[in-house]
């Protein structure tokens, strides 16, 4: 006596398979980017990350150099009185901010918010609070950008921004 186990897959199970495989896979993205949210990187918790931006003389006084740092868009500025770096993205609905030279401001394009660029500070317009400032260090001949100076302030643009 031969004993044969058969597997039948109907069509509407193989449906129903692939329906909560579907729905598993969605439902691991959210929880992924919960978790995410409630736990960010540790370098946007203020641990010190030295990052190289760029070299003293290739940011001339009165003009900016673009960067990315920890996944963020950020800026530095030759000011006269000597560098500043800030996070570009503005504190209003995270548009990218940028230099105004004819200005001498921060200037974000989308709802015509104007920042200060040796504090960040807001002049004028909707952003609701001022550009997140970096430390930054000037060694060997080269800018260093250290950490942000307010890292709980970081996470909340964060989430404005869409958590970039």
């Amino acid at each position: 006596m031969e004993d044969k186990i058969t597997f039948t897959i109907t069509r509407r199970k193989l449906t129903e398979i692939i329906m909560g495989l579907v729905a598993l896979f969605f439902a691991g993205g959210a929880l992924a980017s919960i978790l995410k949210y409630l736990w960010p990187a540790t370098a946007a918790k203020g641990e010190s990350v030295e990052i190289k931006i760029a070299n003293v003389d290739e940011v001339p006084a009165g003009s900016v150099r673009k960067f990315m740092f920890n996944g963020k868009a950020a800026v530095l500025l030759h000011m006269p009185a000597g560098f500043r770096a800030f996070g570009s993205v503005c504190t209003h609905l995270g548009c990218i901010s940028y230099w105004k030279p004819d200005e001498n401001i921060m200037f974000c394009p989308c709802h015509l918010g104007k920042f200060d660029p040796n504090t960040g500070a807001v002049i004028s317009g909707p952003p609701p609070s001022p550009l997140p400032a970096i430390d930054v260090v000037v060694k060997d001949g080269a800018v260093y950008a250290l950490k942000w100076k307010d890292p709980a302030y970081v996470k909340t643009i964060s989430f404005y921004a869409g958590a970039a």
